[in-house]
């Protein structure tokens, strides 16, 4: 059967959310090769994505350039003979390379009016199209609803939860690479930004960590650059935490998260490659976000202020130590079960 093109997201997060749709969009097309389309920064992960068969690459770039890469894309994408385009994203360049490429089928919600580029809708996209603001769905919910073509009510039980899928090989070559201490547990924390909306206050994260530390766990911090400032404050405060916020590779922080024991953390794209990774989550939301856009594998848990919380009280600020200690103890500590 000729293959199926999704249109996802950059971020990392949401190309990881996306998987849902990928799977309903499988399961409709058993056979059918999928491959994708996101960032650089997010393509590697399309390898550990079950039903992928590859990952092509659109860097975000801004005004003509951006315009003109689209338009490349769309001619390289002529000869693979996509029966089908599902648009994740609603936006009007999102569906400039399918058009290009002359995919019969392009699929998604025409919210920027682009009537032509996409030219097969979900059956409620006019009501769609009226919701904004508040009214808008969820990321989730939307990219089921386009795979779907929203003529399927929701299962009871929810759309398939994303999932990443590590080679047993993979995952080896990375146990003899990394040089860390894996014959303990380990609790892994992201922390994401000292400036960012999301983040919970550095200090009791180092509690959270000494706390975990002193019954004899590693405890490793997991992110990238703009992380490297709140792993440096944890460490003055308990140098035996390992600082991984410097790794060059996602796929090797891909097996960080997998190789944890805990992990915990914010609103951030590493929290939902743990959840799609399987490994225990606890993550810290603000007030009534974890809905809209938190994981939604089942083995996750969240933590977020009441919404009651007095508004002098921002962000994550509501969520104490007793609460996390409290809430982390509940979970059972128990190695991933995403190597297979």
């Amino acid at each position: 059967m000729n293959p199926i093109l999704v249109v996802s997201f950059p971020a990392i997060g949401d190309f990881i959310r996306s998987h849902s749709a990928i799977q309903l969009v499988a399961e409709r097309f058993p056979g059918s090769p999928i491959d994708v389309i996101t960032s650089p920064v997010a393509a590697p992960l399309a390898s550990l994505m079950p039903h992928v068969r590859k990952g092509w690459v659109l860097d975000k770039k801004p005004g003509w350039q951006g315009l003109v890469d689209r338009y490349r894309l769309g001619r390289e994408l002529r000869g693979q003979n996509y029966q089908a385009a599902y648009l994740l994203t609603s936006a009007t360049k999102a569906a400039i390379a399918p058009r290009v490429a002359g995919i019969p089928k392009r699929i998604g919600y025409p919210r920027e009016f682009q009537f032509g580029l996409v030219n097969r809708f979900p059956a409620d996209w006019w009501r769609q199209l009226l919701n904004l603001g508040w009214g808008h769905l969820r990321l989730y919910d939307e990219v089921c609803d386009i795979a779907t073509l929203a003529r399927e009510p929701a299962p009871v039980d929810g759309w398939p939860a994303p999932q990443l899928i590590i080679p047993p090989s993979q995952m080896e070559n990375w146990r003899r690479r990394s040089g860390l201490d894996l014959s303990k547990p380990v609790l892994a924390l992201y922390t994401s930004g000292l400036d960012d909306v999301r983040k919970w206050p550095i200090e009791r994260f180092s509690a959270i960590a000494a706390d975990y530390a002193n019954r004899g766990w590693s405890i490793w911090i997991i992110g990238a650059a703009r992380e490297q400032s709140a792993a440096a404050k944890i460490r003055a405060a308990l140098p035996e935490v390992v600082d991984l916020t410097s790794t060059p590779l996602l796929m090797d922080a891909m097996c960080q998260i997998a190789a944890s024991t805990l992990f915990l953390g914010v609103d951030g794209g590493p929290s939902h490659a743990a959840a799609a990774l399987n490994v225990p989550c606890l993550l810290i939301f603000r007030a009534n976000r974890s809905y809209d856009g938190g994981p939604v594998n089942r083995h996750v848990r969240f933590i977020e202020p009441p919404i009651s919380t007095p508004g002098r009280i921002e962000g994550t600020f509501g969520v104490s130590v007793e609460q996390v200690l409290a809430a982390l103890a509940t979970m059972t500590s128990q190695p991933s079960s995403q190597m297979v």
